[in-house]
């Protein structure tokens, strides 16, 4: 599954069948980083709330995201760093 090959995932929407769930709790038995757009926690759903308990993390910004990464996810020699990559920047909000 992608979980094995992914040092993080993130999950932003996922309805109650959805395949993003499955992944979510197997990278956290896996020992790797889930983290939760803060949206998901404000619908009335059970499993965002049980994975906070086994130790996933809420994104609560963009500026979050990139925080994770450098945190959790260890940079490889010779990688481009996602906030390399041309027009990647954050969309303005108006």
């Amino acid at each position: 599954t992608m979980a094995l090959i992914s040092n993080a995932s993130i999950i932003v929407e996922a309805g109650k069948t959805s395949g993003a769930i499955s992944q979510g709790w197997k990278s956290l038995r896996l020992g790797r980083q889930l983290c939760l757009w803060q949206a998901l926690l404000k619908k009335n759903l059970e499993w965002p709330r049980k994975m906070l308990d086994y130790g996933a993390h809420v994104l609560r910004t963009p500026a979050d995201i990139e925080r994770i990464i450098d945190e959790f996810i260890p940079s490889v020699e010779g990688a481009v760093q996602i906030r390399e990559v041309e027009g990647l920047e954050s969309p303005s909000v108006s």
